[in-house]
């Protein structure tokens, strides 16, 4: 599956004021709301696969952590 990760317009806004204000932060370089929302697509497009194949691999940890402690239940429940 090779889909495009896509924010809602409230996500990818909120984005753009924080890249905004991190380059005043931490560079004093003012970007333009379309230049600020190029760098976000751009990281975005570049990064966006990593994060979400990462945050999948978390949650299947977690998830795996679970179903082994249910598994562990569920066979304390067994009747001999």
């Amino acid at each position: 599956m090779n889909q495009k990760i896509k924010l809602s317009s409230q996500q990818h806004d909120e984005l753009i004021l924080k890249a905004q204000q991190y380059c005043v932060d931490s560079f004093g370089l003012e970007l333009e709301q379309f230049d600020a929302a190029f760098m976000v697509d751009f990281f975005i497009e570049q990064i966006g696969k990593q994060i979400y194949n990462k945050a999948l691999d978390d949650a299947k940890s977690h998830l795996e952590q679970h179903f082994e402690v249910l598994g562990e239940r569920l066979y304390d429940l067994e009747k001999y």
